[in-house]
């Protein structure tokens, strides 16, 4: 159990955002990069949105370095206001970063009785294993190689209640802490959280974004990229802002939903969970010349 005063401590650290007194600011270099979203657009073809919406809304993406592949998911979202509960399936996707053809489909309907509105994925500390976070405040754990969801975890224990469509919208697992890190919507809030084998969730720590955060990375360096719509921030995992990168609107992004960035820091990838509503793409793969450095 947290103790009162630490419950206080984390409640008041997300009331404001720290940041660094040396914090620097840059832009976003895009001058190389590719795009995706066919096989996204395939998968609608095949059944997902249930015919009502017919965009796949990525929400958030993964890279499978070992073999040249890019998870992402569909985070979709009314088109008929008010209704949250007719647009299954709603799937992951592995998708060829080659080609742009679906590799594997991972579809959902629900999950142990509850809906779904998956928004966002990461690794965990195992490998096989694809980890998803939900605007109904939980996160799941899916084995790769089955397609199940073997665990979840219900973040209302650790008091995460937010308005429908509005909870978790961002996630991260840091290998350097072993935490992983929920983007809360409603409240622009980032919380650290350990998941506990025994299904119990652990609030470490809280902080807050300047604005709702829509991706998060956990960098093997310790430092955390969380992504807002119109700009990447680079904070140390203890929730001080150190940089901030604006995303140029020459891009073309609509609405920048998930990011990655790869092992060699030679690439980052952004979703855009509105690029193909607007004539845009769903995925950009960008030269990464790490701004903040």
């Amino acid at each position: 159990m947290i103790a009162l005063a630490a419950i206080v401590a984390l409640a008041s650290s997300c009331n404001r955002v720290d940041v660094e007194s040396g914090a620097t600011s840059a832009t976003l270099d895009y001058s190389t990069f590719e795009t995706y979203g066919n096989a996204l657009a395939d998968q609608v073809e095949a059944g997902d949105g249930a015919g009502i919406d017919e965009t796949f809304r990525n929400s958030g993406v993964v890279i499978d370095e070992s073999d040249n592949t890019y998870f992402a998911v569909n985070g979709v979202h009314p088109v008929n206001s008010g209704d949250y509960t007719s647009y299954y399936p709603k799937s992951v996707v592995k998708a060829s970063l080659e080609t742009d053809e679906i590799v594997r489909a991972y579809s959902f309907e629900s999950l142990n009785g509850h809906e779904i509105d998956m928004e966002a994925l990461t690794y965990g500390p195992e490998d096989g294993y694809l980890y998803m976070g939900d605007e109904y405040n939980y996160i799941y754990k899916m084995n790769l190689a089955t397609g199940e969801v073997e665990q979840e975890w219900d973040l209302a224990d650790v008091g995460i209640s937010t308005a429908t469509d509005k909870g978790v919208e961002a996630l991260t697992y840091s290998a350097v802490t072993g935490n992983f890190y929920a983007g809360i919507q409603a409240t622009s809030c980032v919380i650290e959280v350990t998941l506990n084998d025994d299904g119990s969730v652990t609030n470490v720590n809280e902080f807050r974004v300047s604005d709702s955060p829509s991706g998060l990375f956990a960098h093997s360096d310790g430092t955390l990229y969380i992504l807002t719509f119109g700009t990447i921030y680079r904070f140390n995992s203890d929730g001080t802002q150190t940089c901030s990168i604006s995303i140029p609107d020459d891009l073309g992004m609509t609405r920048p939903d998930g990011i990655y960035i790869d092992s060699n820091d030679e690439f980052i990838y952004l979703a855009d969970s509105q690029g193909p509503i607007n004539g845009g793409h769903s995925m950009y793969k960008i030269a990464w010349t790490k701004p903040c450095d």
